[in-house]
């Protein structure tokens, strides 16, 4: 057999490796958006329409948020909280180590994307929101 039929080969098997690789981590990653749905829901679409429609009555109280918006727009606090997507699915094997730990990390980010979900509802409807009217601000 000749050298470059024996290349063309490898190449041939390498190539379908790679194809296979990537069909995986497309998989799993479809897979694991459909784990975190109501994060992206509440902590990325909830928090972030929510704050658009919020801000023309009231500001933005967390520093980092305002910080962002301030210096560079609305839709880079959007990139970021997708940027956060692709972190955490990228943490999530060293997380779901324990199932109970995965559990209580995707818990807790669910749990904050409804409150300020909420808060910026709150500011919409009511003029003041849920921070303020716990008394915190």
């Amino acid at each position: 057999m000749s050298n470059i039929k024996l290349f063309s080969r490898k190449t041939e098997k390498l190539g379908e490796g790679f194809s296979m690789g990537v069909q995986n981590i497309l998989s799993s990653f479809s897979s694991f958006l459909y784990e975190i749905r109501f994060i992206i829901l509440f902590y990325v679409i909830g928090d972030w329409a929510s704050t658009v429609f919020a801000l023309p009555f009231g500001e933005e109280y967390n520093s980092v948020p305002a910080m962002i918006l301030e210096n560079y727009g609305i839709y880079h606090l959007l990139l970021i909280k997708v940027g956060f997507i692709f972190l955490l699915f990228y943490l999530a094997p060293v997380i779901k180590v324990s199932k109970y730990r995965w559990a209580f990390t995707k818990h807790i980010i669910e749990s904050v994307g409804i409150l300020v979900t909420i808060n910026n509802l709150m500011v919409i409807f009511n003029g003041n929101s849920l921070i303020q009217a716990i008394g915190l601000v």
